[in-house]
């Protein structure tokens, strides 16, 4: 009796597949399977296939008629060509080679299916690849579960591209992983778009901190410029309120109080915020500190107008109130400062004291004015920085 033999013969078509002849004295009848010329089938391959005939001979699609031949082409030409790369390793052997490789993994690698069949898919790591992301894909191999990851690889020229890998397991009828099918997309573009979005984004917070540092500063100084108390004076009751916003540096207000027990009174608003208007409000209190002893407001206004601006100030200024308090009179001037407002007690009526004037450093010899004002007991004088959200008296 003839031995029955125990491995296929494979003969290649004109069609682009191979054959895989089975004859009847290695299984119960003759088939033959119909295979693309670019898979690999490794000899452990072959022997599943004949075994796999032998026990379970329907489990294969068997070339029956040409139907079924053009229904396996069409699958080929279908893989052949998609846009995103596609392989197939075979688990059954050491180190899970690939077995297929269709043209999108070769448009995308610049690899020959030649170059990678019998081979794992490591070799598109490169020096840069996240060693996380290899350990995600091992742990899920390992474990014979799908995984989806965004991995940086390296094409057969050098180049670096980023792949969106999907892996997935095939299993037998007895839930045996026997394959991997991998997808590759390119997605370079993206990821390029997302990084250079990040990085803006990093950008954007660390101008944000330091901007925030200089408005804190700018804060901090503009209450460092305000007195710690209202002075005490027998003729006169005071109160201040001040709501600043965390980004305000430019509002002040300053008192002198002379031998005589006569007040001087500023209130200032310079142009801005920040660090900026913080130093030009340092200026104007430093200037305060020493003219406030000068009796007339005006001569008061233009000599720290014309120091500020000497000073150097680009494009800022400062509007500011200086009046001077006495027991029964106010002699008040104004730089650009929204009007006081008086309140006469013995008539029961409001005035607004109207005195117009460019604010400080814009034009050192402006006309400023001021206004006298007769004061009895009773009377109210309320000073503004602005009338608005923030508003100072």
């Amino acid at each position: 009796m003839s031995q029955k033999k125990d491995m296929p013969d494979i003969r290649s078509t004109r069609d682009g597949y191979s054959s895989l002849d089975i004859s009847a004295s290695m299984a119960p009848v003759w088939c033959a399977i119909l295979y693309p010329n670019r898979w690999t089938l490794s000899t452990h391959m072959q022997r599943t296939i004949v075994k796999k005939i032998l026990h379970r001979n329907h489990d294969l699609h068997l070339l029956a008629n040409d139907s079924i031949k053009d229904q396996l082409m069409l699958k080929d030409r279908a893989l052949s060509a998609a846009a995103e790369g596609i392989t197939i390793s075979d688990f059954s052997l050491e180190g899970n080679p690939l077995i297929y490789a269709n043209e999108g993994f070769e448009r995308l690698t610049g690899y020959d299916h030649k170059d990678v069949v019998g081979k794992n898919c490591r070799f598109l790591q490169g020096k840069d690849t996240n060693p996380a992301t290899i350990e995600q894909i091992r742990q899920a191999i390992h474990s014979q579960e799908p995984v989806t990851v965004e991995i940086l690889n390296y094409r057969k020229d050098g180049q670096p591209f980023w792949n969106r890998l999907s892996i997935t397991p095939v299993r037998d009828r007895d839930g045996n992983v026997t394959h991997f099918i991998g997808l590759q997309s390119d997605i370079t573009e993206r990821v390029k778009t997302e990084q250079a979005l990040l990085k803006a984004t990093e950008k954007l917070e660390t101008t944000n901190s330091r901007m925030k540092g200089d408005l804190e500063a700018a804060r901090q100084l503009q209450l460092d410029m305000l007195p710690n108390s209202v002075p005490d004076l027998p003729y006169l009751d005071i109160a201040v309120k001040m709501e600043t916003a965390q980004e305000v540096g430019g509002d002040y207000y300053d008192f002198h109080v002379d031998r005589a027990g006569h007040l001087t009174l500023a209130i200032g608003d310079a142009t801005g915020h920040g660090l900026k208007a913080g130093t030009i409000v340092t200026a104007t209190k430093a200037l305060f500190n020493m003219w406030a002893h000068l009796k007339n407001p005006v001569h008061f206004l233009k000599k720290t107008s014309g120091a500020l601006k000497n000073m150097g100030f680009r494009n800022m200024y400062m509007a500011m109130i200086f009046a001077k308090i006495t027991p029964g009179q106010l002699v008040y001037s104004s730089a650009g400062m929204p009007f006081a407002f008086y309140y006469d007690a013995s008539a029961s009526r409001v005035e607004e004291l109207v005195v117009k004037g460019m604010p400080l450093a814009a034009f050192p010899d402006f006309a400023y004015q001021k206004k006298i004002i007769d004061l009895k007991s009773g009377d109210l004088l309320v000073f503004f920085f602005r009338r608005d959200s923030g508003t100072a008296q």
